[in-house]
C-alpha cells in the first residue's frame, strides 16, 4: 500500500465518476473502475440497484409460476424420502401459504441476503486489511463488494428473458439462471447434489471474481497471486466444503 491516504481522491470532488460509467467500465477496464470507485467509495446506488434488480426478477419468477407444480416441486425436493401421507400432510402445510405470501417471502429473502453477504464479504476483507495494515476501513471494503458484485446483473437480466418465454411455468428456482454453469454446460439436475453446486456459480460471477482480483490489486498495490489468493479463498473452501459434504 502507498502512503497515501485510502480515503484521499486524487481527483476533485465535481469529477466524480458518474455510477453508470463506473458500471460499463467493470466490463471494459475493470481496472480503472475499481480506481474510480475510489473517489468517493458510492455504496448506495450498486447495493441499491443489485437489490432492486434482485427483488424484480423474484416478482417475475412468482408471476409465472405454476404454484401447483411449485409446491409438489418442494414436497419432492424436501420430503421425497417419506410415506405418502407424510407428503400430503407437508403439502397441506405448504398450500397454507398463498402464492402471493410465498412470494413476498422469497423476495424479502432474497433482498435482505444480498446485504447479509455483502456484509459477510467486507467483514472478510476489513479482517485481511487490519492483518495488512491496509489503511481500508467497512465502508470502503463495502463499496468495493458492491461494485464487484455488479456483473451479476447480467445474469438477473437474463433470468428475466428465460422466465418470460417459458411456455408453462414449471421453472425450479436452481434452474431458472440460463448463465449457470449447471444449464449451460451439465445439464444435471438442479435441486440436489452437484447440479445444485453447479447451479449457483454463473458466467457474470466468474468475471466477478475477476474484478475483485483486479480491484484488490489495485487498492492495496499486492501482487496478482497474493489478489487472487486473499479474494478467491473464501469461495473456494465455501464450494470445496458444499462439494464434501452435500454432493
Amino acid at each position: 500500500m502507498s502512503d497515501t491516504n485510502p480515503y484521499e481522491s486524487s481527483v476533485e470532488p465535481q469529477n466524480h465518476t458518474g455510477n453508470m460509467t463506473i458500471f460499463s467500465n467493470l466490463f471494459t477496464a475493470p481496472s480503472l473502475a475499481m480506481t474510480q470507485v475510489q473517489q468517493r467509495y458510492n455504496v448506495l446506488f450498486p447495493l441499491f440497484v443489485m437489490i432492486l434488480m434482485t427483488a424484480l426478477v423474484m416478482v417475475a419468477y412468482f408471476v409465472v409460476l405454476d404454484y401447483a407444480w411449485y409446491l409438489d416441486f418442494l414436497v419432492e425436493t424436501t420430503a421425497g424420502e417419506l410415506s405418502k401421507a407424510e407428503q400430503d400432510q407437508q403439502r397441506s402445510i405448504m398450500e397454507m401459504m398463498s402464492k402471493p405470501v410465498m412470494g413476498s417471502i422469497a423476495v424479502v429473502t432474497s433482498m435482505v441476503g444480498i446485504a447479509v453477504i455483502y456484509v459477510i464479504q467486507a467483514v472478510y476483507f476489513l479482517i485481511v486489511s487490519n492483518v495488512n495494515n491496509d489503511g481500508y476501513q467497512f465502508k470502503q471494503w463495502f463499496s468495493f463488494i458492491s461494485w464487484t458484485a455488479m456483473p451479476a446483473l447480467l445474469a438477473i437480466l437474463a433470468m428475466f428473458v428465460f422466465l418470460f418465454s417459458s411456455s408453462n411455468g414449471q421453472i425450479a428456482p436452481d434452474s431458472m439462471n440460463p448463465l449457470s454453469l449447471n444449464e449451460l454446460f451439465f445439464g444435471l439436475e438442479s435441486s440436489k447434489g452437484l447440479g445444485k453446486l453447479l447451479s449457483t456459480i454463473h458466467l457474470p460471477q466468474l468475471w466477478s471474481f475477476a474484478v475483485m482480483v483486479i480491484g484488490y490489486q489495485s487498492w492495496t498495490k499486492s501482487s496478482t497471486v497474493k489478489s487472487a489468493f486473499v479474494v478467491l479463498t473464501p469461495f473456494v473452501l465455501i464450494y470445496l466444503g458444499w462439494y464434501l459434504f452435500f454432493v
